[in-house]
């Protein structure tokens, strides 16, 4: 039985980018990417749509990624979070961090690096999301007594 697609949103205020992503990732794997260019648009399409990834910008106007994320956690999401941005400042990676986002990928130099380097972000912070999940429905499963399952 086929793997379903990796259903990514991807958020970016810049048209280029956001069409760029789109045709890198699905050379590198079966990505489903559903785009939004702001904050407010994506956090709209998270109340219908569920997804496995979110990849977004940081420095976007209005709301910038880590008030994006903030507006996510405090949904009560846990989709895994990564960031694909043109700023490499230890501040804003070290905040990032704080707040929670998976990984932080710089998306300046060599496209093909820069998207190999994502592709292979995305799988671990699945990885890892899927593995949390796994642990997290046994202890209960354990901690709930077999006449209630």
């Amino acid at each position: 039985m086929p793997e379903k697609p990796v259903r990514v949103l991807h958020v970016d205020d810049q048209h280029l980018w956001r069409s760029t992503v789109s045709d890198y990732l699905t050379l590198f794997g079966d990505y489903e990417i559903t785009s939004a260019e702001s904050g407010e648009q994506a956090l709209e399409v998270l109340r219908t749509t569920p997804f496995d990834i979110i990849i977004s910008d940081y420095q976007m106007p209005e709301m910038n990624g880590i008030e994006f994320l903030h507006l996510v956690r405090k949904r009560g999401t846990s989709t895994p979070f990564i960031f694909l941005s043109g700023i490499r400042q230890e501040d804003i990676e070290g905040e990032a961090r704080e707040s929670g986002v998976d990984f932080y990928v710089i998306k300046t130099g060599d496209p093909s690096q820069v998207f190999s380097v994502l592709n292979e972000k995305i799988q671990q912070a699945i990885a890892r999301y899927t593995t949390v999940q796994a642990v997290m429905k046994n202890q209960v499963k354990d901690s709930v007594p077999s006449s209630f399952l």
